[in-house]
């Protein structure tokens, strides 16, 4: 059998006895860059009022962070995207700790990879875009895996996320436009905006429960 490396995509046979028999896992180190760039530019134009938010209406917001890929929850939205997931409930164990999305398609071939963008857009129109724009939110990670279904292929994607919508609290702090990142307390990106700096920590390794943190740097 083929180990999957991280940041690589691997085609591999499943054990025998698996309820999912996988053709394909895993995420390219670039389309992990994606899936970060294209997550931030979707809450910098929510967070500027260039792009409608979760309900569907125009806002601005005061105080939502730039989000960073985090390859330990990556690990973990991996192995549940393994388990080709029609519900979150087959993940129900993993999902504890995290906000998650998931979304499957039919595709022709292990090579069509779902464009991030496109995802998002999808989770945005399936009213679960509240999600997406959790203002304390910092990390997150993704995973993929396909399985044969005659003579087409079932791509899964899966992501999780260090925060979940909360009933009763508003995903962000709304503002105005001039007061677009007023309740940042790091001050405002330089790349995106509308969004806030955070401290972010290098090295991170995730233990199945909480972060271990390391070296302090500024997110960019």
């Amino acid at each position: 059998m083929i180990i999957l490396v991280i940041g690589c995509l691997l085609v591999a046979n499943a054990l025998p006895g698996d309820s999912c028999q996988t053709t394909a896992k895993g995420i390219f180190a670039k389309r992990q860059a994606e899936f970060e760039e294209q997550l931030n530019r979707l809450r910098n134009e929510v967070a500027q009022g260039r792009r409608k938010n979760h309900v569907g209406e125009m806002d601005y917001a005061a105080n939502m962070n730039v989000v960073e890929w985090q390859q330990g929850i990556a690990n973990a939205a991996q192995s549940c995207s393994e388990r080709c997931p029609d519900s979150l409930e087959t993940c129900r164990q993993l999902t504890t700790r995290y906000g998650a999305l998931h979304k499957f398609r039919t595709v022709h071939s292990v090579s069509q990879e779902w464009e991030p963008r496109e995802i998002y857009q999808k989770w945005m129109d399936d009213n679960k875009g509240e999600q997406l724009v959790i203002a304390r939110m910092k990390y997150f990670g993704c995973g993929r895996a396909l399985k044969k279904n005659i003579d087409k292929f079932i791509e899964y994607v899966v992501c999780f996320f260090d925060e979940a919508p909360r009933k009763g609290i508003v995903p962000y702090v709304s503002a105005t436009q001039k007061t677009i990142g007023s309740a940042c307390e790091k001050g405002r990106s330089s790349t995106y905006s509308g969004l806030c700096k955070t401290t972010i920590y290098q090295q991170k390794i995730f233990d199945g429960i909480r972060f271990s943190k390391y070296t302090l740097v500024e997110s960019k």
